[in-house]
């Protein structure tokens, strides 16, 4: 369909959890037909009454939509929104696939973190289905079927994996921006993911090892001074693969994280005091990874895996 059309928008959230349930209940509130996948108490809940928002940015709200956990049930959708952990992307892209639900003209936009999320997705649906995008909010399910928002710029960043405008990026982002959400078209989507996996893995990383929000953490010189050397790492590997992240630009995002909200937590800490299991495998271990592969140091980020990787798994 013509994404600006009258026509019913049909999208499909694959894992409705905070961040997808935050993006999907704007669409859904603005007329889109909006399908939340989900599970257990939660999925109940939103079967039963609704989805309930309480946003800082969209304001408190209830939606009617559907909810299952059964994506072959699902006909062909005009966007999925994925957003599942890390450990459940296998298993959902072996649902989604099992399904009609990614079709002719249908697009696809992740709001995972980490770098790895496109490329798993075009190879499992074809690159002509996926968009790059970054998802900057802080979001989580309070109780089965509410989604608290209280930090975090709501941002949703979009473009072409390729390169360059687009008619259908312009389209999705105007349909986007109608809905309330802070969305926006990038040329250059690869530096956006990139810069996207430099944040979130000084954010995540740091505020999981130290279990503390980043207000405690930028009150100490030596936790400050390690949260930039995470930053300063990430950069060094993305520039060894041809990605110019400079050293400005790690400056400008340790500002900008300063400046947000004390309180914020990164999603890999918040699933760490949970006792669920956390995506260090996709963040700092990534860099560490790829810094072996490109002969790039990466101390800092080897300090918080090393830490961490006892608590992959969670305490289940």
């Amino acid at each position: 369909m013509n994404l600006l059309s009258n026509d019913t928008f049909r999208v499909a959230v694959v894992g409705a959890g905070g961040t997808g349930a935050y993006y999907g209940g704007a669409l859904a509130r603005a007329g889109a037909d909006v399908t939340m996948i989900a599970r257990g108490p939660h999925l109940e809940a939103i079967n039963k009454s609704g989805l309930q928002l309480n946003s800082v940015l969209l304001g408190d709200f209830v939606v009617e939509c559907s909810a299952t956990d059964d994506m072959s049930s699902i006909d062909r959708v005009d966007l999925v929104i994925f957003a599942v952990k890390s450990w459940g992307t296998d298993a959902a892209i072996e649902a989604m696939a099992s399904g009609g639900m990614v079709g002719e003209g249908t697009l696809i936009i992740s709001t995972q973190n980490g770098i790895d999320s496109e490329p798993q997705l075009s190879a499992a649906f074809g690159a002509e289905h996926v968009l790059g995008s970054t998802a900057t909010v802080s979001a989580l399910i309070s109780e089965p079927g509410v989604v608290s928002q209280n930090g975090g710029p709501g941002s949703l960043v979009i473009g072409e994996l390729g390169g360059g405008p687009s008619d259908r990026v312009t389209a999705l982002v105007e349909r986007c921006v109608s809905a309330g959400l802070a969305a926006e078209a990038d040329d250059n989507i690869e530096m956006a993911l990139w810069m996207k996996f430099t944040f979130i893995c000084a954010l995540s990383g740091m505020t999981a090892l130290t279990r503390k929000p980043i207000g405690d953490i930028f009150a100490q010189e030596t936790t400050t001074a390690m949260y930039r050397q995470v930053l300063s790492e990430v950069a060094a590997v993305a520039r060894a693969k041809g990605v110019a992240i400079s050293d400005e630009l790690v400056s400008s995002t340790l500002k900008a994280t300063q400046g947000r909200e004390p309180f914020i937590i990164g999603s890999m800490g918040h699933d760490l005091i949970a006792g669920n299991p956390i995506e260090i495998g996709l963040l700092n271990a990534r860099v560490v990874e790829m810094g072996k592969e490109l002969c790039v140091d990466t101390p800092a980020n080897f300090a918080i895996e090393a830490a961490l990787r006892p608590h992959e798994g969670g305490a289940g």
